[in-house]
């Protein structure tokens, strides 16, 4: 069967399906809306200061430049955005014609494509040095100029080009755990994200599970990402949609400087955030004493050989129970992140893409409102990668995911098919 035309692409959302975010999200906004922050100083704060990254110092500001405010960065858009040259297209048209030119125009041949069959000698390099941003300095970097309309009737072509900047940067992980219409697994390493979670395929059917609103995301790390996140805009929603990138380093930063260093403290605890593993992993997670694992350690702050690295899921943290240093924790950290002052906010247009460092950087959107042409609604394509040139170690509670190991991203049960759609699936919010 031919590809689901463009015009098929967004379907109604499934009749009372929730999944429970909704319920989630609205205790979210009113706990961050009715949280009493403590007042910023009114001098100098005589703490202790470590860093940068890799000399950290636990319950220490850090001096780094993944510890940045939105005030920081006002009227200094050219300071963290690259735009693509035209001698950038022609090399990575090149490249893509070469491909093409070789047979290549399914998911399973691009699947098969590695680093070496890209010609981008010059590209390519410059890649490596615009994520070095993202893994070691402030944590993010918008790119511009990404020849989407030159691709709009090729998607073969869109994706092979695409898929190309993930190879240049290193591994790619498993991003998506997603099911057959018989409820067998399959992981996707690159993924669609539009109006809604879940929909049926239009090849296959697949048709489990709930689908998710579109209602506003609360400020969030990605659960299994362990580098660089990747979201590449090939239309704009009519209204909102915007993306929004918040500091965890200096909400960690930001609490030490208010007086709250207790609650920095509470933060990184080990053995104490215990979240439930969800369905799709614990059912193929297995302790060393082969039981399944059912839970997992997610502090919020977690120090490790000098770095700090974020981690934070409010509605993780909502579905257990807290001790009240932890919900006041939980809440402050949240309520800090929705303050304008720290985010950053930029709606991605067709050809741009962002790079959020998953360990430092928190993400977000503004509510979703897509108009009735498919030009005015929402489609971002989305990779997570490991880069090559990421040394840094990696914190406990990320390295059972990391690309560092054997596996990447989720996991998914050993001979399960690893899918690179080129149309969507599913619905992601």
């Amino acid at each position: 069967m031919a590809p689901a035309p463009e015009a098929q692409l967004h379907t109604p959302s499934l009749p009372g399906a929730d999944d429970g975010y909704s319920t989630k999200l609205k205790e979210y906004v009113q706990r961050v809306e009715t949280t009493h922050l403590p007042p910023p100083p009114s001098a100098p704060v005589e703490e202790a200061h470590s860093g940068p990254q890799g000399h950290v110092v636990p319950l220490t500001i850090i001096d780094d430049p993944s510890a940045w405010k939105a005030t920081d960065f006002a009227g200094k858009e050219d300071s963290y955005t690259y735009v693509f040259s035209s001698e950038d297209v022609a090399e990575l048209t090149a490249a893509v014609n070469a491909i093409r030119a070789r047979g290549v125009a399914t998911e399973e041949d691009i699947k098969a494509l590695t680093k070496a069959d890209y010609a981008l000698p010059t590209l390519a390099p410059k890649l490596v040095e615009l994520a070095k941003n993202v893994t070691y300095g402030r944590g993010f970097q918008l790119l511009r100029g990404f020849p989407v309309e030159q691709y709009r009737e090729d998607r073969v072509g869109l994706v092979i080009a695409y898929w190309g900047l993930a190879l240049a940067l290193g591994r790619v992980q498993v991003s998506q755990t997603d099911y057959h219409a018989d409820g067998t697994v399959f992981g996707s390493i690159l993924n669609h994200i539009t109006e809604g979670r879940w929909a049926k395929d239009y090849d296959a059917g697949y048709t489990r599970a709930p689908k998710i609103n579109v209602n506003r995301l609360e400020f969030h790390s990605d659960q299994g990402a362990t580098d660089v996140i990747s979201l590449l805009s090939l239309t704009a929603a009519k209204e909102g949609g915007e993306s929004k990138w918040v500091s965890g380093v200096a909400i960690h930063n930001e609490l030490i400087r208010r007086g709250r260093k207790d609650l920095v403290a509470e933060l990184s605890k080990l053995n104490t955030w215990l979240v439930p593993k969800k369905a799709d992993q614990a059912q193929y997670l297995r302790n060393p004493d082969g039981t399944f694992v059912g839970f997992e350690d997610t502090p919020p702050f977690e120090y490790h050989d000098g770095y700090l690295s974020v981690h934070f899921q409010s509605y993780n943290y909502q579905e257990i129970k807290l001790t009240p240093l932890q919900e006041e924790a939980v809440w402050t950290f949240a309520a800090l992140a929705e303050d304008p002052e720290f985010y950053l906010v930029k709606k991605l247009q067709p050809g741009d893409i962002e790079w959020i460092s998953n360990t430092t950087v928190l993400h977000s959107r503004t509510e979703v409102l897509d108009g009735p042409d498919n030009r005015e609604k929402r489609h971002l394509l989305r990779w997570w990668v490991h880069t090559d040139a990421n040394k840094r170690p990696i914190a406990s509670h990320y390295a059972p995911r990391s690309n560092v190991q054997d596996g990447g991203g989720f996991s998914v049960p050993e001979g399960s098919n690893i899918r690179l759609p080129l149309y969507p699936y599913s619905r992601h919010a």
